[in-house]
This record gives structure tokens, sequence and C-alpha cells, in this order.
């Protein structure tokens, strides 16, 4: 944050206050003057505090009217609190602190411990407030799915530990002491709360009972692209993440060596619970082409949001290849599953030389057949296929080509071997040309 400078007390005034207070120390008002410095202080810095539209006050993180009977508030009003807490610990230390030391030191200089005492008593209680209401919040439910919080909870955790130093720098004696415990208190508290929400953010992978909106279009499920939001938003702070986990994984290991990190171990656990839950949720699906359809969508979510963050470095390439190899052998599953059928149908592997020779008219019947059952089994396909849903428009694409290349190959080669043998009716029997069934292909999976 780039540092603002600024009087907190005027300089032509701190030269009269310099007097005063030399004077007064002189005849031994000394206990008098740091009470009365240290309240009126308090009270001008909290009002210097609301001036820059920055409140500490605890009630004005605690709105009634945006909060539910049971306490909780709304993810929008816990959000900007936050930011609004984060903005006034920065201001505060970063500048306020600051110019306030600058200040004793320019009024109290003729005695340290009345420049020591005047100082801690105008500026402890603000400080201790803000702990405070940082303390408040992670206490403070939201109506919305309470591991939203983790992000946030991980920001203040950070910006604490950033200003912790200055903090230390700028206090001494027993206001050091008192500041210093509560901010270890709170970074305590926050990561406690943060890697609490975390477990319980495991739990909602691991719930034995199926999705209860289950995509009939074959898309990614909503708890897919939920987890990978949630693990995107995370790995910005990865190492405030490893920092609150690393107590956790030690006891887990008892003694053992670590050789992943605290949060590359957790999203493989994350993503492992995730995997198993959206394979229990395709077996609510009773057409096995559209199971392998989502499965395949639900893959390909897990490795683009891997591999569009930090989180692939840490991953390793092993990791990533196994994703690789998973979507590939799901969508090799539809390709067999959906396919394998309508293209038997233009196989001559079941015609022999004997039925050529020998057998009069049986290649004309044969084309016939199984032209029919290829238009009926492709009218199928386009029909209930166009409606599932492929959302990665370069995984649709691939799909599209692949499908291309076997069918149309197919249908090529079989009409320019036998179509002759349907005589003057091949407007009849043929019901697509190689470009219908191009533009048929290149519909599917819209949604």
């Amino acid at each position: 944050m780039e540092k603002v400078h600024m009087y907190l007390i005027d300089p032509e005034a701190s030269i009269l206050l310099k007097e005063i207070a030399e004077l007064m120390i002189l005849v031994g008002h000394a206990p008098n003057i740091c009470r009365d410095y240290g309240e009126t202080r308090h009270h001008m810095l909290m009002q210097f505090l609301s001036l820059l539209s920055v409140q500490i006050e605890q009630k004005s993180y605690n709105n009634p009217a945006a909060t539910t009977t049971n306490g909780a508030c709304s993810m929008q009003l816990y959000e900007k609190n936050q930011k609004m807490w984060i903005q006034a610990l920065k201001v505060f230390v970063s500048t306020v602190l600051p110019e306030e030391r600058n200040s004793c030191a320019q009024i109290f200089g003729c005695d340290r411990k009345v420049e020591e005492d005047c100082f801690a008593r105008a500026t402890t209680r603000c400080t201790g407030q803000l702990l405070a209401v940082g303390s408040m919040m992670t206490n403070v439910k939201v109506y919305d799915q309470q591991h939203h919080k983790v992000p946030l909870l991980l920001q203040m955790h950070e910006e604490l530990i950033k200003l912790q130093r200055s903090i230390n720098v700028l206090l001494s004696g027993d206001a050091k002491g008192v500041i210093s415990e509560q901010a270890s208190m709170l970074l305590d508290k926050l990561g406690e709360e943060a890697s609490s929400l975390l477990m319980e953010f495991l739990n909602v992978c691991s719930n034995p009972k199926p999705c209860q909106n289950i995509v009939l279009d074959g898309d990614i499920l909503p708890l897919t692209r939920h987890v990978m939001g949630f693990v995107e938003q995370l790995t910005e702070c990865s190492d405030t993440v490893n920092l609150i986990l690393l107590p956790i994984l030690e006891e887990e290991e008892e003694g053992a060596e670590i050789t992943k990190s605290p949060w590359e171990c957790y999203v493989r656990i994350l993503l492992a619970r995730l995997q198993l839950k959206f394979e229990e949720n395709a077996e609510s699906y009773k057409d096995e082409r559209l199971r392998y359809i989502f499965l395949m969508n639900n893959a390909m979510h897990v490795l683009k949001g891997l591999g569009s963050s930090d989180l692939s470095m840490s991953m390793g390439n092993d990791n990533h290849q196994q994703l690789v190899v998973r979507v590939e052998q799901y969508g090799t599953a539809y390709l067999r599953a959906s396919w394998t059928g309508a293209l038997s149908h233009l196989s001559d592997h079941a015609v022999s030389d004997y039925d050529v020779l020998f057998r009069p008219g049986f290649l004309c019947h044969w084309m016939r057949k199984g032209i029919k059952n290829f238009n009926s089994a492709f009218g199928e396909i386009t029909r209930v296929q166009t409606t599932w849903k492929v959302p990665d428009p370069q995984l649709r694409q691939h799909l599209r080509l692949i499908i291309l290349q076997q069918v149309l190959t197919a249908y090529r080669t079989y009409l320019e071997r036998y179509g002759c043998y349907l005589g003057n009716n091949e407007s009849e029997y043929v019901k697509y040309t190689p470009d219908e069934i191009e533009n048929d292909v290149l519909d599917l999976f819209e949604g």
C-alpha cells in the first residue's frame, strides 16, 4: 500500500503543545496530561478514520436489517465488512500509527516515559478494537454456505501477518505485549476457523446422497463447478493454506516425512472425493452413452480448472496426465457405446466370397438392409444427442471431428463400393448425403 503522508496534528500547533507539555511535566502533572491526551487523541483518531470512510465500530459490521432470525448475515454484507476491516487495518497501521508516533515524539520528546504513555493511551484501544472486530467476524455466520468465508478469512490472515511486524515495531512496553497477544490470538482464530471450514467442505463431496439436481443433458454437475471455483479462489492464498493446514497434516502423518505441501494434499483429497461423487451421479443415467458424456464433461472441467491456475505446477505432470487419460477414456467409451452399432451396418465383414459368387441378389438385399438400419440408427443418434451438451468448445469440436472421421469415411466407402447394387432405387434407400451427415454431426452436443 502506498504510504500517505499527512499531519494528524498541525505542525504549528505541535510547537505550542510541546511548550505546554514541558511546563506541565515540569510541575508534576505528567499523569494528568497522559490521561487527557490519550483520551482526546483516541476520539480524534476514531473520527479521522470515519472521515476516510473507514468504520471500525462493531455495530457497523452487524447490520440487523441484513441478518436472518438466527443472526446470520448475507455473503455480500460479510464480504463488504471484510474489505472495510482490511482497509481500516492498512490505513491505521501504515499511516495513522506512524504519524501519531511522530506527533508524540515532537510534543513529549522531553520525557521518553510520557511520550510512550501518551502514544499507548492514544492508539492501543483503537488497535484493539480493530483486532476485536476481526475476531468477531470469524464468528459471524452467513446464510449462504459457510465455506464461502474461507477465502475472506485467509485474506484477513495474510494482511494481519504482513502488518504484525509494523505493529510490534511501533508499540512498546505493556501496550506492545497486549496488542501482540491479541494479534496472535486473532491469527490463530482465523486459521482455526478457515481450516475447520476447509475440512467441512471435504464432507460436501463425501455426502453419500446423490445430488438432487441431475443435469438431463449430460452437462457439468453444479457441484463440480462449485468445487473447482472454490479451488481456484484458494489457489491465490495457497501459502496461507499451507500454513494453517500444516499442523493438521503433521498430526495425521504422525511423524512421517511429508513430501507434499498441505495445500496439494488437500486438493488431491478433494478432487478424489469429487471424482467419486460424479461417478455416483453418473449411475443415475440409464442411457450409457449419456453417462459417458456426463463423466467426460466433468473430468474435462476439472482438467481445465487445474490447468488454468498455478495449482497445475504444484500438482505435477503425472496428475495432469492422469486427468487427460481419464477424459480420453470417457470419450472412447462414448464413441464405442454410441457409434459402434451404427457403423456395424456399414461393415462388410459378414459378406463372404461365396455370397458374392453363388447367391444371386444377396448383395442387393444386404445393401438395402444395411443402409436402412444405418439410417435408423443415425437418425436416432442425431435426434437425441443434439439435445445433449458438451460445454467446452474445444472438446465439443474434437469429439465431432472424431465422429466425422469415423462415420463419413465408413459411409462414403460403403456407398462407393456397394451403391451400384441399389440400381435405380438409390434415392429410396440413401436417406443422407455425405454433406447431410456432416451437417448433422456438427449440430451435436449444443444442448
